[in-house]
């Protein structure tokens, strides 16, 4: 892997000839580099490909037209590799004007197999390939020209290990049968939908959100989306127009006006002067919409009628089918989806929550037997020789 030649690529010429090679090959590692510390979209740094035992690290700040390239990442016939693909795909969406596909996110195929649910490529690396990468450029400015050695090679392991990462996984998920599973996975990724926020939706994200309810809720879902469409028009971060803590004081407020602005923390006299007319105007919006358009929030659950104890057991349940299956049990069933039906299991009424692992491949492998758990068709008991839990039918267990 170290002789791998590394090209690095910032003239129109290079980028034709090299997009000519890359063209010849079936799959193609990407990764990019960004910043994003000052603006809303991020900014555009590097772009690394590997394929076919050759290494592109490609200058976006010089070559302004990289058409070229694009034609390759929107190219169906040719797979593209990344670890943690959302960002990488949102600045190819938003300069290539479409998705890479087909893909393979490493970090997504790696949860499937048992790695965890979020595990960093480095770690990924080391387990599969025993190579430690350096890291001693993790927060090098890659807007910076030149580029330094250490610079370009850091850059480019991030491709070139790709590639064994990639055909390990691949092949292990193959051996287990879970290569639909990671295409369910990748819904999200591979929908354009992921990369167009809605600005209604802005409010989700506010820190704290989970405190207000109601009239209030609907107030902060005004400010959020006003908010989002600001910083976007301005391309800077949704902290620099106005931070969450505040905006979520704002929200609370049974009055509104200037003065009552002024009064709070984190809004200076600037931002009142420029946009409080605005901001006043989001919140009268808020106020004024009906009980039916308010964010639906889901209730708090009650602890009583024992739903502490179904958790527990479905907890157990998750467990024991991620043992079983050699998955994280966190990708398996999250602790909202879980407390959800151990809500609903109070009585098992009507249709079980929309959860996602009463859904494809989740269902299959503990969904099902999560209802039944709950439907008591099931049940979990101690072997009595090994005193480890099992799962049985109740009549059996009986």
């Amino acid at each position: 892997m170290s002789t791998t030649p590394i090209e690095f690529i910032n003239t129109p010429d290079q980028l034709r000839q090299a997009a000519a090679t890359m063209a010849e090959c079936q799959v193609l590692c990407v990764d990019t580099e960004f910043h994003r510390e000052s603006t809303f979209y991020p900014e555009f740094a590097l772009l690394q490909i590997y394929g076919n035992g050759q290494c592109w690290v490609i200058d976006p700040i010089t070559i302004k037209d990289l058409a070229p390239v694009w034609d390759i990442m929107l190219n169906p016939a040719i797979l593209k590799v990344f670890h943690a693909a959302r960002q990488d795909i949102e600045i190819i969406f938003n300069e290539a004007g479409g998705l890479p596909l087909p893909l393979f996110d490493t970090q997504v195929a790696a949860a499937l197999l048992g790695y965890g649910q979020q595990v960093g490529f480095g770690n990924l690396v080391q387990r599969i390939t025993k190579k430690l990468l350096p890291k001693g450029e993790s927060f090098t400015d890659w807007k910076a020209r030149p580029l330094t050695k250490k610079q370009m090679a850091y850059a480019a392991d991030d491709v070139i290990w790709l590639m064994p990462v990639f055909q390990h996984l691949k092949e292990r998920l193959e051996a287990a049968k879970r290569t639909q599973w990671l295409q369910e996975e990748q819904q999200t990724l591979c929908s354009p939908e992921t990369y167009q926020p809605n600005d209604a939706d802005a409010f989700w994200r506010v820190k704290g959100f989970n405190r207000l309810k109601g009239r209030h809720l609907a107030v902060l879902q005004e400010m959020a989306a006003w908010r989002e469409r600001s910083a976007q028009q301005r391309d800077i971060p949704r902290r620099r127009m106005i931070a969450d803590e505040p905006l979520l004081e704002l929200a609370r407020r049974d009055l509104l006006d200037i003065e009552t602005m002024q009064r709070i923390r984190g809004i200076n006299a600037g931002f009142i002067k420029r946009f409080g007319d605005e901001i006043i105007a989001c919140w009268q919006r808020g106020m004024e919409r009906t009980e039916e358009s308010w964010p639906s929030m889901e209730a708090r659950r009650s602890n009583t009628h024992g739903t502490d104890l179904r958790l527990e057991m479905l907890d157990t349940l998750v467990r024991l089918k991620a043992e079983e299956g050699e998955i994280s049990g966190t990708i398996l069933a999250s602790k909202s989806d879980l407390s959800a039906l151990a809500s609903w299991g109070y009585r098992c009424k009507g249709e079980p929550p929309e959860v996602a692992c009463l859904h494809g491949w989740r269902y299959e492998l503990v969904g099902h037997d999560l209802i039944r758990l709950l439907r008591g068709e099931i049940c979990l008991h101690l072997n009595s020789q090994t005193g480890m839990p099992e799962i049985s039918p109740y009549e059996q267990a009986q």
